[in-house]
C-alpha cells in the first residue's frame, strides 16, 4: 500500500479525530481530579468542575441539576461555550425538576444516562411545560450523579445541533460523573467534618473556659479568708512583691499597716466564738470601707490584720492608722444584756523607694518592724498607733 493510499485510509478512518477526541477526554479527566474540593463552596465546585469539562469538549452548554431536600431537581449552576469565552454571562435558569418528569428527571429515576438525539422530536419533553415555552436545544445528554448509590443531581449537556454527540462523548460522561460524584461527597463529608470539628471546638472552649473560671474561682477562694471574706496571708505575699517593685519604680513609698485587736480572746472566753466571728466580721468590714481601693487588707491570722498603704508617706499612713483605730473603737456589740466594745492597737512601718534599694531589705523584715512597732503599742497600753523608727531596734 503506497503512502496516499496509507493517508486516504486514515483520513476515511477519522483516527485524527479520535485522537483529539481521547486527548480532550484525558484532559478533562485529568483536570477534573486536580480540582480542589477544599476550596469555595459546593457551587463553586461545581462550577468548576463544569468549566474543565467544556473548555475541554465541543460543548455548547453544561448544568448541574442538584437535589434539593423537597426532592426536586433545582437547577444549581451552569456554564456556555460563549460564556466561558469571555461573553456576557446569560441569566440562571430557575428551571427545576421531579423525579421523573422529562430526560432530566427520568436520568435521575432510572439512575441511567439519557440521551435525547433531537430534542424536537423527542416525546420526552412534551410533558413539561417549561421546557416546551422554552427554545430547546437540538442535542442533550442526562447523566446522573450518585455515589454510594445516592443521587446527588443531574448533569446535564447540551447542544444546538440535533445528533452531534458521539460514542466518545458517552463514554467520557460516564467517567466524568462518577469522578463528579465522588468531588462532591468528598467536599460534603470535609463540610460535615469541619462542621463536626466547629462544634466540638466550640464545646472544647466552653469546658475550657468553665474549667478556666473554676480555676480562678478556687484559686481566689485560697487567697480568701473563709470568715470574714478578706484575703489571706497567702493573696499577701503574691501582691507584695510586685507592689514593692511598683514602688521603688515610680519613686513612691508604701506604707504597712499591722493591728491586732485587744483582748480579743477575752471575748471568745466570755461570750463564745460565735460573738468572736460575728466581731472579728463586723471590724472586717468597718476597716475596708475606711480605705482606697488601691489598698490592700488581709486577714493575717487569728485576730491579726494587714494593711498595705500604696503611694503612702509616713504621715499619710499614721494618719490612715488612726482613723482604722478610731473606727474600730467606735463598734459595739450586745452580748447577755452586756454592751461590748474592742480596740486595736496598730504598728505601721513606711519604706521610701531608695530604701527598697538596698540589697539587703526582704519582705519578712518589713513585716517585722510594722509587728516590732505593734508590740511596742501594745506594751504602752494597747488602743495606740505607733510608727516604726529604727533606733527602737536598739531599745
Amino acid at each position: 500500500m503506497t503512502m496516499d493510499e496509507i493517508s486516504e485510509t486514515i483520513n476515511r478512518s477519522k483516527i485524527p479525530d479520535i485522537i483529539v477526541d481521547l486527548l480532550g477526554s484525558l484532559s478533562a479527566i485529568k483536570e477534573l481530579s486536580e480540582l480542589n474540593s477544599q476550596s469555595g463552596n459546593e457551587k463553586e465546585l461545581i462550577f468548576k468542575a463544569l468549566s474543565v469539562l467544556i473548555q475541554n469538549q465541543d460543548m455548547e452548554r453544561c448544568s448541574f441539576f442538584i437535589l434539593d431536600k423537597e426532592n426536586y431537581l433545582v437547577n444549581l449552576t451552569g456554564l456556555s461555550i460563549k460564556e466561558h469565552l469571555g461573553g456576557d454571562k446569560a441569566a440562571q435558569s430557575s428551571l427545576k425538576f421531579k423525579i421523573g418528569e422529562g430526560i432530566i428527571g427520568l436520568a435521575a429515576k432510572t439512575g441511567t444516562l439519557q440521551h435525547c438525539n433531537d430534542c424536537n422530536q423527542d416525546p420526552r419533553f412534551s410533558n413539561h411545560i417549561s421546557q416546551t415555552n422554552a427554545l430547546l436545544p437540538g442535542s442533550i445528554i442526562s447523566v446522573p450523579v450518585m455515589a454510594a448509590n445516592e443521587l446527588l443531581g443531574v448533569l446535564n449537556i447540551s447542544h444546538p445541533e440535533a445528533n452531534y454527540f458521539s460514542e466518545w462523548h458517552i463514554r467520557l460522561l460516564l467517567i466524568y460523573k462518577n469522578m463528579m460524584g465522588e468531588l462532591i461527597t468528598n467536599y460534603r463529608l470535609l463540610q460535615q467534618m469541619e462542621e463536626q470539628i466547629a462544634v466540638r471546638t466550640k464545646k472544647l472552649e466552653a469546658a475550657l473556659e468553665d474549667i478556666n473560671q473554676l480555676k480562678e474561682h478556687f484559686e481566689s477562694m485560697s487567697m480568701l479568708d473563709e470568715l470574714t471574706g478578706l484575703y489571706n496571708r497567702r493573696y499577701f505575699y503574691v501582691q507584695i512583691e510586685s507592689i514593692l517593685a511598683r514602688t521603688k519604680r515610680h519613686g513612691q513609698s508604701v506604707c504597712i499597716l499591722v493591728f491586732d485587736l485587744d483582748h480579743f480572746k477575752k471575748i471568745n472566753d466570755a461570750y463564745g466564738h460565735g460573738l468572736g466571728d460575728i466581731v472579728l466580721k463586723d471590724v472586717s468590714n468597718s476597716v475596708r470601707e475606711e480605705i482606697r481601693e488601691s489598698d490592700i487588707l488581709v486577714r493575717f491570722g487569728g485576730e491579726e490584720f494587714v494593711i498595705i498603704f500604696t503611694d503612702t508617706d509616713s504621715d499619710m499612713g499614721q494618719a490612715f492608722a488612726e482613723r482604722i483605730r478610731t473606727k474600730i473603737a467606735s463598734l459595739s456589740w450586745q452580748a447577755k444584756g452586756d454592751e461590748i466594745h474592742i480596740t486595736a492597737s496598730i504598728g505601721v512601718h513606711c519604706v521610701i523607694a531608695d530604701t527598697l534599694s538596698q540589697d539587703d531589705i526582704d519582705i519578712d523584715s518589713l513585716i517585722g518592724f510594722a509587728d516590732h512597732a505593734l508590740y511596742t503599742a501594745k506594751a504602752s497600753g494597747r488602743n495606740k498607733t505607733v510608727l516604726f523608727k529604727e533606733t527602737d531596734l536598739n531599745k
